[in-house]
């Protein structure tokens, strides 16, 4: 029925959310004790956290934040795999594509908040976060490193997170 399909596509939003979330953790709390991940389980960890991101979007496709979802997955799946098959890719590179990649999801948020207005705070704070990360990747405000790509990630992870679930927790007027 449509009112179990959007229990459970909320259900999914939260779960998604909050694996996002510990994924974006274990990079920041890794990068705080000063672990500077490997590039190979710097990219595996990327990448698997950016499939996890496009089946959960898949999931709960049903879902107000679908497109927000599946492009930070993509992107992220994207990410993680250039740096599995170009492992001597240089940080300051892969900082760049990372970049890019954050400037693209912001822009996806944004363009979300006009499309559903009772998500209009959640989707602008998201979208603005990752548009402030890509701004100092591009203007040079982070030193290009492993370390500091983590971090970054870390951070965008997060975001994804926290939006999935605050998402999943709203109840959107088609689902009633």
């Amino acid at each position: 029925t449509r009112r179990s399909a959007a229990a459970s596509t909320s259900v999914t939003d939260v779960l998604l959310g909050l694996l996002l979330v510990a994924g974006g953790l274990v990079l920041l709390v890794g990068a705080g004790i000063r672990i500077i991940p490997s590039t190979a389980a710097l990219s595996a960890f990327v990448a698997v956290a950016g499939v996890v991101g496009v089946v959960g979007a898949l999931v709960g496709r049903t879902s107000a934040g679908f497109f927000t979802e599946i492009v930070a997955g993509a992107e992220l799946a994207v990410l993680g795999l250039v740096l599995v098959r170009f492992p001597d890719t240089p940080a300051a590179t892969a900082q760049l594509l990372a970049g890019a990649l954050f400037a693209v999801n912001g822009i996806v948020r944004l363009a979300s908040a006009t499309e559903f207005p009772s998500l209009r705070g959640i989707m602008l704070v998201g979208g603005a976060a990752s548009l402030a990360l890509a701004a100092a990747v591009f203007l040079g405000a982070v030193p290009p490193s492993v370390g500091t790509l983590g971090l970054l990630v870390g951070v965008e992870l997060v975001v994804d997170g926290v939006s999935s679930v605050l998402i999943g927790r709203h109840e959107h007027p088609s689902r009633r």
